[in-house]
């Protein structure tokens, strides 16, 4: 389109090239078109339970059946050095899953020491979600809270108290595009 190549436009060379171009532009744009993912929203339900007046969900963390609070203030998904101490001498956590030391405030305000991990696989209602963030909190008593990292990776969230359920609805991959 430039004017400056007007003097060229007609030469075999300059054509051969252009074909040349537009060749290597298609094939791209056609491997890019392979690789697209085709998406589609989805809808889970998830049983509750409520004790004590909060939300309780059945998660496999590691495939270690447990219950959570579920909680959209915390910002990790978060457990005490009880269950912690637990999935490591049972094989659910390895060291290599233990990623540093963080200080986190508690809802009362407390700010209290932890321990960062990845939790490698996290099913909650059917949905598995690999590699996330968890906070072990050094208190024996702390609940275990299922937070935003979780939470995060999730589409809408819906609390349907009169089902006791919570729905979730995200987008799935289906299939790649040929």
């Amino acid at each position: 389109m430039d004017d400056d190549l007007d003097a060229i436009r007609e030469l075999p060379k300059y054509k051969e090239l252009i074909r040349h171009y537009k060749s290597i532009f298609e094939t791209e744009i056609e491997d890019k078109m392979q690789a697209t993912s085709v998406y589609e929203e989805q809808t889970v339900e998830i049983p509750f339970s409520k004790e004590d007046g909060v939300c309780k969900v059945k998660c496999a963390i590691n495939n270690l059946p447990l219950y959570f609070v579920f909680d959209t203030g915390a910002s990790d998904v978060s457990l005490s050095s009880v269950e912690a101490t637990f999935m490591m001498k049972n094989g659910y956590l390895k060291s290599s899953d233990v990623i540093g030391k963080q200080n986190y405030m508690m809802a009362n305000g407390e700010i209290s020491a932890g321990t960062v991990i990845n939790l490698r696989n996290v099913n909650f209602g059917g949905l598995d979600l690999d590699n996330i963030r968890a906070s072990v909190v050094h208190n024996q008593t702390a609940p275990l809270l299922l937070g935003q990292s979780i939470l995060g990776r999730l589409g809408s969230i819906e609390i349907d108290n009169a089902k006791r359920v919570l729905r979730i609805t995200y987008k799935k991959k289906v299939e790649e595009c040929k």
